[in-house]
């Protein structure tokens, strides 16, 4: 019995070292992702807002585990959509949302580099088409913004959107 309850009194000090580590590592990785994560997504909720003209207000992350997190758009009426409820636009629209508040994020602390674009507008509508040149318009103040496209319609909307912003066209074949 003795020997059994040394085992034991080992066994539990092994398991309370393990759950404190447990407790410490999970209070970090929250933190972390408070430190890190926050900004990009509130940068990334203010993109999709301008882009989506207010359709969705906001993001929020769901955590199904410590590991497993799943992205979701709030609505205007504070509806939270994960993003497989998402058109397939307007998820077009989050992910490039997601993506220039990472390069706004990374253009911070680093040289900028070119950003291209090829035909990222091509399933949005024409107000969220506009939007979205804005944004690109903003960024490119700060960094390159190469956008092609062969759709007249995009290319006369940058046209509009963009005028006395730095925009340069080439056409090929001229």
């Amino acid at each position: 019995a003795q020997e059994a309850l040394a085992r034991l009194d080992g066994q539990v000090r092994h398991y309370a070292r393990l759950k404190l580590a447990s407790v410490v590592l999970a209070r970090e990785v929250e933190s972390y992702r408070r430190q890190h994560q926050g900004p990009l997504l509130a940068r990334t909720a203010e993109l999709f807002r301008h882009i989506t003209h207010g359709a969705f207000t906001g993001l929020d992350v769901e955590y199904a585990s410590a590991e497993q997190a799943e992205l979701r758009a709030v609505r205007s009426t504070g509806e939270a959509v994960a993003v497989e409820g998402l058109s397939s636009g307007t998820a077009d629209q989050l992910y490039l949302a997601l993506r220039l508040a990472a390069i706004e994020r990374q253009l911070q602390h680093n040289e900028p580099v070119p950003l291209i674009l090829d035909d990222v507008l091509i399933n949005f509508d024409s107000g969220r088409a506009r939007a979205t040149l804005e944004v690109l318009g903003d960024l490119a103040r700060r960094t390159q913004v190469l956008f092609f496209t062969h759709h007249d319609r995009l290319r006369e909307m940058a046209q509009e959107v963009l005028a006395g912003r730095g925009l340069v066209e080439h056409r090929l074949g001229e």
